[in-house]
């Protein structure tokens, strides 16, 4: 026999939006300028990792550091930047896609800042593998991108994505070619 508290919608524990997701950095101020300067985040707090960062993270015993939360202008979720005084692993390089682990950060800019915002990585001398380019994603519709590295090597994607409108469009069009 099943508990009757356990069944239904109110059972259903879930997450809500992203709080906030923490890469380490080998140069804060490079990472912050990246971050603020080239994407457009804001810094939103600096603080030193928390006495108890080393015990809870499972890292060697006092290991100490510097955070910086960046966001963008929805506050939903932050970037923390780390700089650890701990020693970099030999042959350390960040992750990429097809590896395990997080292999790209995405970020969601407005179609007609996505120059501006390409232009301004360029100009800051940040690694950016291509001009905005506009592709067609299967069953969503249009959307232009580009990627970069921050200065740590960390795959960025910028990303216009298509209104609801546009993919209800989109999809409304592929339904009556499928017909």
């Amino acid at each position: 026999m099943t508990d009757p508290s356990l069944e239904g919608p109110a059972t259903v524990a879930a997450v809500k939006e992203l709080n906030h997701v923490a890469i380490g950095v080998s140069d804060l101020e490079k990472s912050l300028r990246f971050y603020t300067e080239g994407l457009g985040l804001r810094k939103t707090l600096e603080k030193p990792v928390s006495d108890l960062t080393w015990l809870l993270m499972r890292l060697p015993e006092n290991t100490s550091g510097t955070s910086v939360f960046v966001q963008g202008p929805s506050k939903v979720g932050q970037l923390e930047l780390v700089k650890w005084d701990l020693p970099l692993p030999d042959g350390d390089q960040p992750k990429r896609p097809g590896g395990m682990g997080v292999g790209q950060l995405s970020f969601p800019v407005d179609a007609e800042h996505i120059h501006t915002i390409h232009r301004r990585l360029v100009d800051l001398g940040a690694v950016v593998y291509s001009e905005p380019t506009t592709t067609i994603v299967k069953n969503y519709g249009p959307v232009t991108l580009f990627l970069c590295e921050d200065p740590d090597g960390v795959q960025v994607e910028l990303i216009a994505l298509p209104s609801r409108e546009v993919v209800r469009e989109y999809r409304a069009a592929l339904k009556d070619k499928q017909s």
